[in-house]
């Protein structure tokens, strides 16, 4: 069983929606459960057009990651983990090396954006190693990117390349993205996916899972139409996952991750 547990979420939201029934179960077990958001850093003014739209979609124009950081450690509360907020800055809050915004409105899709971030990814490998190093974890989870998304692909790669291969790692099925498009892009060379587990919780954890996913009330018009009861989407998804594997239940989805042939 473990004890101590690395969860890392590309953004402030994504651990919770994907895998807060795991984590909630790991911490009611007794595990010491850290969740590091990578794209959690507070940006400073100016913003790009589209981060703009988004902080009035989000209804949060006045200091929106500030709260957004605070949704989230209400979240993790309720299950039972401990949240630390990394400096990175969200995709639409950063430029291209020639100073142009990396998201804009004119091409506002982070799905399969490819730009190239060359000091990016070594940081993000250099802030998990030192994770790694200092908490001691014998379990990590992290994304497995599904639905491509610019930066969970940067979060996973940067997990995936610091530690596959010397502690136990898991990538969650992306949510809602899995509820559309079940496929996860390559892993980086020398690591590959194993066969995908269903990892089922109990009633109480599916609970608190919703409870968590409420907290993140600035994301909820984003994330889907108003008219969606959440608990009766995720728990359609969580029923076929569970059957499909063979599970009883509701299950989120995890692939483990392995050294592959480089």
């Amino acid at each position: 069983m473990a004890t101590r547990v690395l969860v890392v979420s590309p953004h402030l939201d994504d651990a919770v929606l994907s895998a807060g029934g795991r984590i909630h179960r790991l911490a009611s077990e007794g595990a010491q459960v850290t969740v590091f958001t990578a794209f959690a850093g507070v940006p400073t003014p100016p913003y790009s057009p589209i981060a703009e739209y988004f902080h009035y979609v989000w209804g949060l124009e006045t200091d929106p990651v500030e709260h957004r950081r605070r949704e989230d450690e209400a979240a993790l509360a309720l299950l039972g983990a401990e949240p630390l907020h990394g400096s990175f800055l969200d995709a639409v809050y950063r430029r291209r090396p020639d100073g142009s915004w990396l998201v804009d409105m004119d091409q506002p899709a982070v799905q399969g954006n490819d730009v190239p971030e060359p000091a990016l990814g070594p940081e993000l490998e250099t802030a998990v190693a030192s994770l790694l190093d200092t908490l001691r974890p014998d379990l990590v989870l992290t994304c497995a990117a599904v639905g491509n998304h610019l930066d969970h692909r940067r979060a996973r790669d940067a997990v995936v390349t610091a530690a596959c291969g010397k502690v136990p790692l898991h990538c969650w099925e992306d949510l809602p993205y899995g509820m559309r498009e079940p496929e996860a892009p390559d892993l980086p060379v020398g690591a590959e996916f194993g066969p995908a587990v269903a990892e089922t919780a109990s009633d109480r954890a599916w609970a608190a899972k919703y409870a968590a996913v409420e907290c993140y009330r600035s994301q909820h018009s984003m994330l889907w139409p108003g008219d969606v009861r959440v608990p009766e989407l995720f728990d359609a998804h969580g029923a076929l996952r569970a059957r499909t594997h063979a599970a009883e239940g509701r299950a989120e989805l995890f692939w483990p991750v392995v050294p592959g042939s480089a």
